[in-house]
């Protein structure tokens, strides 16, 4: 069974503001009601002689006018300035006044002697009060109070009369009684009605704000998942799709220009002081670009350390050139420590350099990977000739392996030789490859390939294998020699290559002592320095000989020398070249290093006398270059050492 909410005693200003439509919908159609039932009674008791009520009608049409007047400014002027409660008790008491001159008109009507107008009044007093029922249902003590004036002074006066009247005029009251009843209840449903009209209207309400607060919501969460889908997380600049986006916007109508930076030194910042670093150099580039390029550019960062400028090709280059060099000129501090932060810079251009967004980018890329080539600080344009380069270090890459399958490769041994007696210490296994369309290529060329390709455990692998074969050769035809093999970061990173070494030294029966593997300085970085310190101490343990090559070119330290198990450093030639410069102080102090960690000290590329009466002035251990000897596929024990032999004496 369905229950409604009580209704309230008086009108709540809602109620209120709710029912007062009803009551401006019904007040005129009840006034033409009841001016109509009282000009009908007017002719009634005209017809049967009685003159004065027609000084009633008059008086009940001025109080109908008075209402009329009433309700149009109510509704009009008034409207905004009385509260929908005080319009509904005006309202409520014209109604009691027409039934005040209703309740006159019987008092002084239904004592007439005519039965017929008696009864047809009492039928149209019985008729108004039952209206009352339904029309006053918006009032609350008016609408009992109009049916008492309707019905009561009509029934009071029949009840003096004797007869049948009498009887009448008490079942009026009971009437009376039955229409007041009547009129609570329906009054009762109507304000119920509107209760629940507004608490609909309030769910309503509720249920449009749920939506529109639910819509708001999904509308921020998509516009954020946006975003996100075509921003980087970490700058806030465009990812790839959001510059693809972008760019396919603007590129249809007019030709672009697009700037490849490949950041210089990233990972070895990222290696060194971690990744909270390298994300500081991201923002800090992404927000310097931001500022200080024009509005027009489209900034994304496209990789890692790769970032990218789009914007029209009709804009003036110099003001973008000038804000991309000025990236660097402000020091990166980093938690007090000042970064060493750079960038490669390649450009390309539409419809030149290439159509799409992809095609641009390519191209810009290859400028800016030759831009590092280069150690170039401004922007280099992209020419075709990137490309055939491109194309020449990709079919170098696809050949590698087809290459060592098919013996292109071979090994050149170069000769190191005691700087003070000229004994022959060893022989420094040198890769070279015999291409066989491209010709002789340099190891400059393809071992860098190799590692991009990430080739070079492969290419090392063979390289340890053929050496620890020839330095067994040599072995057992008498040569007490040893052999040094070039070792990448990457083999010594990899877990099984102390199982790779040792392999080898079984497979050619080669004892450890005899090799010597030489690594660079970037072994000293802190990543992953806990796996290569391992591998060092268990390579060091089988009894090789470890060397830093190119000592003086990169990242060293005491404490690293102190820490790693190496027995020997050799300096980069590039000192020896420059030994009567400043780098004289540098050879100096490295093999007063050497001296205090206990390291053999072997100088590169000695290529004149004088630099080896120098060198060993300075108390070099061993010599190795074009004056010693040069590299050779068949070891030669004859070497030259003239700074111990005016006359050019050999040793062996």
């Amino acid at each position: 069974m369905t229950s409604y909410p009580p209704a309230p005693s008086q009108p709540s200003g809602q109620v209120a503001a709710a029912l007062l439509p009803i009551v401006r919908r019904n007040y005129l159609p009840s006034l033409f009601v009841n001016f109509a039932a009282s000009l009908a009674v007017t002719l009634l008791a005209w017809s049967a002689g009685i003159m004065w009520v027609w000084w009633w009608l008059a008086f009940v049409g001025a109080v109908s006018l008075l209402r009329i007047v009433a309700h149009h400014a109510l509704g009009g002027a008034m409207r905004a300035t009385v509260t929908p409660e005080r319009q509904i008790l005006i309202a409520g008491l014209g109604m009691l006044a027409a039934a005040g001159c209703w309740a006159v008109l019987a008092w002084l009507l239904l004592t007439t002697p005519d039965p017929l107008v008696r009864y047809s009044a009492s039928i149209v007093f019985a008729g108004m009060a039952a209206g009352a029922i339904g029309i006053l249902a918006p009032f609350s003590w008016i609408g009992p109070f109009y049916i008492t004036l309707l019905m009561v002074p009509g029934c009071v006066r029949l009840m003096t009369l004797p007869g049948q009247e009498s009887v009448i005029g008490v079942l009026g009251l009971i009437f009376a009684g039955v229409m007041i009843v009547g009129h609570r209840a329906n009054r009762m449903l109507l304000l119920q009605s509107v209760q629940l009209g507004q608490r609909n209207n309030e769910l309503m309400a509720e249920i449009l704000d749920a939506n529109q607060t639910l819509e708001n919501k999904v509308r921020e969460r998509t516009e954020t998942l946006e975003h996100q889908a075509s921003h980087d997380l970490l700058t806030g600049l465009f990812n790839r799709r959001g510059l693809t986006e972008q760019f396919e916007r603007i590129a249809e109508d007019e030709p672009m220009r697009a700037y490849f930076l490949d950041l210089n030194r990233f990972k070895r910042i990222n290696d060194t002081l971690g990744h909270e670093a390298g994300d500081y150099v991201l923002r800090e580039v992404a927000t310097r670009l931001m500022t200080r390029l024009p509005k027009e550019a489209m900034i994304a960062r496209w990789g890692g350390d790769e970032l990218v400028v789009v914007m029209p090709a009709s804009f003036s280059e110099a003001p973008v050139v000038d804000g991309l060099e000025s990236l660097f000129r402000t020091a990166f501090v980093f938690y007090g420590q000042t970064l060493d932060v750079g960038a490669s810079i390649g450009v390309a251009s539409s419809p030149a350099d290439g159509q799409s967004l992809e095609e641009l980018i390519w191209a810009a890329d290859l400028a800016a990977a030759e831009a590092k080539r280069q150690n170039s600080a401004s922007p280099l344009r992209y020419d075709h000739s990137l490309a055939v380069a491109l194309q020449r270090r990709e079919r170098i890459a696809d050949d590698i392996a087809p290459g060592l399958r098919q013996d292109q490769f071979w090994l050149a041994f170069q000769p190191i030789v005691a700087a003070a007696t000229g004994d022959l210490h060893g022989f420094e296994a040198l890769l070279r490859w015999n291409h066989p369309t491209l010709g002789t290529l340099a190891p400059d060329e393809f071992i860098p390939i190799a590692e991009e390709s990430n080739q070079i455990a492969m290419v090392g692998a063979w390289v340890l294998d053929r050496a620890c074969a020839a330095a067994a050769r040599w072995q057992g035809g008498g040569v007490r020699a040893a052999v040094a093999v070039n070792c990448s970061v990457r083999q010594l990173s990899q877990p099984e290559f102390v199982d790779i070494v040792r392999h080898a030294l079984d497979r050619h029966q080669l004892a450890a002592k005899w090799l010597h593997l030489e690594v660079t300085e970037s072994v000293f970085l802190p990543a992953d320095d806990a796996q290569i310190l391992a591998v060092l101490t268990q390579l060091d343990a089988l009894g090789i000989c470890l060397a830093v090559d190119d000592f003086g070119t990169g990242y060293s330290s005491l404490a690293r020398l102190r820490d790693f198990p190496m027995r020997q450093i050799k300096i980069d030639k590039s000192f020896i070249a420059d030994i009567n410069g400043r780098s004289r102080s540098v050879i100096e102090g490295a093999a007063l290093i050497a001296r205090r960690f206990d390291l053999q000290i072997v100088a590169e590329g000695v290529e004149t006398e004088e630099q080896a009466a120098a060198l060993l002035s300075l108390g070099i251990d061993s010599f190795q270059g074009y004056l010693v000897g040069r590299p050779v596929e068949q070891p030669q024990t004859a070497v030259n050492c003239p700074w111990l032999d005016p006359k050019q004496a050999i040793a062996g």
